[in-house]
């Protein structure tokens, strides 16, 4: 068992050519929030009224903390398209004090992506401190704990090929729904890979224009269009790990069909079914269905989803 029990690793800082990693002290709590960055804000808070220091280590330290620790290896990667059912899911698994599941975790995406701030990062390299990473963030730090769900950002989808790379016999869940409701919902709050700039366009596949700053709904979507067309080749690719579903299908099949790719039928539990009778983002908050907003029609992004959709084979 580690000495660094309850600390897990929560941010990348590359300054001077050098690396550090940020540790986040989760004592005894069950992540439960929708999105970890608020994990992350309240444990940090409640670390701050103990100490001012800030733990910090290089990215060596981490690979060898992960060798002694007792961890869970992943049980599944969620990818989505974004407001499509994937927080809902990742906050119905959550439920369960027997899950550590992670939504969105900031790190993960950090370290996909360093060689965009340092290209001399080495594939070996990034795969070590990408899978020690995973095995201080599953750490059994609950006798309960048995399961580990990592739900990625939308844009890891381009990454699939990577992260599959890495983990061959790893369930891959899928998500996807129609483009219309997900522009509408990112028209009335938008998540940043939306926002042309706010992520590295070279991993969204957009080149970003002029005209993508004039129509934030034209860039959301070629952004998704992008995201079908890459589903469409990773349902080619016929993996037998991978399973796909779609919000249309129904949210009350979401949790069947997820353990069912799992084969953990076993896990579901009335408290998680209750969960999906609620808002994703608040817990609290009865779901009453989406606003409808009647948007512009791109007749591409509309075309890409149907062709993938088509494909697809419904439960």
């Amino acid at each position: 068992m580690s000495t660094l029990i309850n600390w897990i690793p929560y941010k990348l800082s590359y300054q001077d050519n050098d690396w550090q990693l940020l540790w986040l002290d989760l004592q005894e709590k069950h992540i439960e929030e929708p999105f970890f960055d608020e994990t992350i804000q309240f444990c940090r808070m409640r670390t701050k009224e103990r100490s001012g220091y800030v733990p910090t280590s290089s990215l060596d330290f981490l690979a060898d903390v992960a060798k002694h620790t007792d961890s869970i290896p992943p049980d599944a990667f969620i990818f989505h398209v974004s407001r499509c059912g994937s927080t809902l899911l990742s906050q119905a698994l959550a439920t369960a004090e027997t899950n550590i599941v992670y939504p969105e975790a900031p790190l993960i995406d950090e370290i996909l992506r360093m060689q965009e701030q340092d290209p001399a990062i080495t594939a070996e390299q990034q795969e070590l401190w990408f899978k020690s990473a995973i095995a201080l963030m599953g750490q059994k730090r609950k006798a309960g704990y048995e399961q580990l769900f990592i739900k990625l950002d939308s844009w890891h989808i381009h990454f699939y090929s990577l992260l599959r790379k890495w983990y061959p016999d790893i369930p891959f869940f899928f998500l996807s729904r129609e483009p219309n409701a997900i522009m509408a919902s990112h028209h009335r709050k938008r998540g940043i890979h939306s926002i042309p700039g706010m992520v590295n366009a070279n991993v969204l596949g957009v080149m970003i224009a002029e005209k993508h700053y004039q129509d934030f709904n034209l860039f959301t979507a070629e952004v998704l269009a992008n995201y079908y067309k890459a589903l469409q080749e990773i349902l080619l690719v016929n993996h037998p790990k991978n399973t796909f579903f779609d919000y249309g299908w129904g949210m009350d099949q979401l949790l069947k069909q997820f353990f069912k790719a799992l084969t953990i039928m076993d896990a579901l539990d009335e408290k998680m079914l209750a969960r999906l009778n609620f808002h994703s983002k608040s817990p609290g908050e009865k779901f009453a269905g989406d606003h409808q907003i009647q948007l512009k029609t791109y007749v591409d992004v509309n075309t890409a989803y149907e062709i993938f959709l088509n494909q697809l084979t419904r439960p």
